[in-house]
């Protein structure tokens, strides 16, 4: 190759590359609420219920007011004097996450990646 065919050659595929950057899917973002109310709490309990696969869970009026992600402690079976039953395992807490990306808020449980779109909310980058 002549060096001036090195040069063109070199030239097309910056542009390429950075118009390939250009055109990437915008990256969910960390969100917060814009707006909290007992109604949006609700959805939220019943979206991370069946993100665990169980009943809905009861989350504080402020979860996602303040910070992106919430902690989720699983009931733990136990006895009478609150003892864990013999034979069982402790299971560790899941955490889920509240996400925008192109205007749209998610939900996201953290440990098994699956996401909920969450479109009666209306979240902003946190």
């Amino acid at each position: 190759m002549k060096k001036h065919q090195v040069k063109c050659v070199l030239i097309i595929t910056i542009i390429v590359l950075t118009s390939c950057k250009t055109f990437q899917a915008e990256q969910a973002l960390p969100a917060l609420l814009e707006h909290s109310s007992p109604e949006i709490r609700i959805l939220l309990e019943q979206a991370i219920g069946s993100l665990m696969n169980s009943q809905p869970i009861k989350l504080a009026d402020n979860v996602f007011t303040q910070k992106s992600t919430v902690i989720v402690e699983r009931s733990q079976p136990n006895n009478n004097q609150r003892n864990l039953l013999h034979g069982r395992d402790i299971m560790p807490a899941d955490t889920f996450s509240l996400l925008i990306k192109n205007s749209q808020c998610y939900l996201q449980h953290n440990q098994s990646g699956h996401i909920k779109v969450m479109s009666l909310l209306s979240c902003k980058p946190q």
